[in-house]
């Protein structure tokens, strides 16, 4: 098939953010909150086991973390592009209960996406994980554990920003074959690039390839579990076995891609630890080279970032928005991360990493960026979000290798 290409012309935008002044106070005196993992109604249990070590913490990394600068967004090269990725869309029904409030009867997601609006306008690339298949536009609708979502969503993320979507997750097939079709084509009616889950054989064997700025980009898709529902053909989502994600970033190589990208959708929920599967696979997806950044999603909460063999691997983004059952603050909780790619000459490689947390707040429910200047919570509960978010961050030395916060420029 042939994917729409992003414009070619950067699309930051200026903003500015008076909640900077606030970050060493909210960092100070706080106590960060224990991580609370478990399934419950309000998402599928993972079967990932998670018996690798906690990290251990480095007193230098778990202190007020350094923010981005205008000298980080400077472009040491020849050329800069960036892309920035959020965690999960999942659309519980609480989110379409308050679309449906904001929009006086309509559907209008727009509200409560838009605060992040800012994040991505700063960005070349902007990515989203879409994790449920869509309905018809007057439904019917359904949440756990078989999402089927009101299609508003997808006009919603065109507006805030977002230029596609990752479409491999455990929900994938919901819906059947006909959601994963659904879905796409209501990305296309966006003009959104989007890989993962596929019409046809043939889509499934063609790397996506986007242009920014001449920038060739391939983002390398795939989830580890379909929660045994099965697939109608072994092409219809892409999953996460090594060989098969080695090979397909070949693929994506030989059809020209200049930055490669690995999108994974696995973990263990509501868990501020990667597994020692994620471990094992994404450190040799590291090592390998075939990748210039890795990604993932899933566990609903906020993992570790890492810097491994010269490659940044965030190993949680958490969800970007979500109203789960499951009582636990880590599944509130969320990263937005924008990579830099820098060319030198005919060579690409990745440049700074910037992570900016955000929170959901209620009444109204809101996308709600940290630190913020009223409340997204409480005062207290924004602090202690921000501290432990900053800690399961920097716990495997994402700080010591360069991570930032990411900051939204001043005009």
């Amino acid at each position: 098939m042939n994917f729409p290409a992003v414009a070619g012309t950067p699309r930051r935008s200026a903003f500015s953010v008076a909640a900077v002044l606030l970050l060493s106070a909210i960092l100070a005196g706080c106590t960060a909150l224990p991580a609370q993992p478990e399934s419950a109604p309000g998402e599928t249990p993972t079967v990932a086991s998670n018996e690798s070590p906690s990290p251990s913490p480095v007193a230098s990394d778990v202190a007020s973390p350094p923010a981005s600068t205008p000298k980080d967004r400077a472009c040491d090269g020849d050329q800069c592009v960036e892309v920035a990725v959020t965690g999960d869309i999942l659309l519980h029904p609480a989110l379409w209960a308050q679309a449906e409030s904001d929009g006086h009867g309509e559907l209008n997601f727009s509200p409560l996406l838009a605060g992040i609006t800012p994040y991505l306008a700063e960005s070349d690339l902007a990515l989203c994980n879409l994790e449920t298949p869509v309905a018809a536009a007057d439904g019917p609708f359904s949440g756990y554990p078989m999402f089927v979502v009101p299609p508003q969503i997808i006009p919603a993320l065109k507006k805030v920003g977002y230029d596609g979507c990752t479409t491999a997750s455990n929900h994938s097939m919901d819906a059947g074959a006909a959601g994963v079709r659904r879905t796409l084509d209501a990305l296309d009616a966006q003009d959104m690039v989007y890989t993962g889950s596929y019409r046809s054989a043939a889509d499934a064997k063609a790397p996506l390839l986007v242009d920014v700025d001449g920038a060739r980009i391939s983002v390398i898709a795939g989830t580890f579990s379909l929660n045994g529902v099965a697939e109608d053909a072994p092409w219809r989502v892409d999953d996460i076995n090594e060989e098969s994600l080695l090979e397909r970033a070949k693929v994506a190589r030989a059809a020209g891609a200049d930055i490669v990208i690995a999108a994974l959708h696995a973990g263990a929920e509501y868990s501020n630890t990667p597994t020692a599967e994620q471990l094992d696979l994404y450190r040799s997806l590291a090592d390998s080279g075939a990748f210039d950044f890795i990604y993932s999603h899933h566990t609903h909460s906020v993992l570790p970032i890492e810097k491994r063999a010269g490659t940044w691997i965030v190993y949680g983004l958490g969800n970007s928005v979500a109203k789960h059952a499951t009582a636990t603050v880590l599944n509130k909780e969320g990263l937005s991360v924008k990579m830099q790619f820098v060319r030198t000459g005919d060579s690409w490689k990745a440049g700074n990493l910037v992570w900016a947390p955000h929170i959901m707040s209620a009444n109204p429910i809101r996308w709600c960026a940290l630190p913020a200047t009223e409340p997204c919570t409480t005062k207290a509960g924004d602090a202690a979000s921000l501290k432990r978010t900053t800690d399961t961050v920097n716990s495997m030395n994402a700080r010591g290798s360069g991570a930032k916060m990411w900051l939204l420029s001043a005009p």
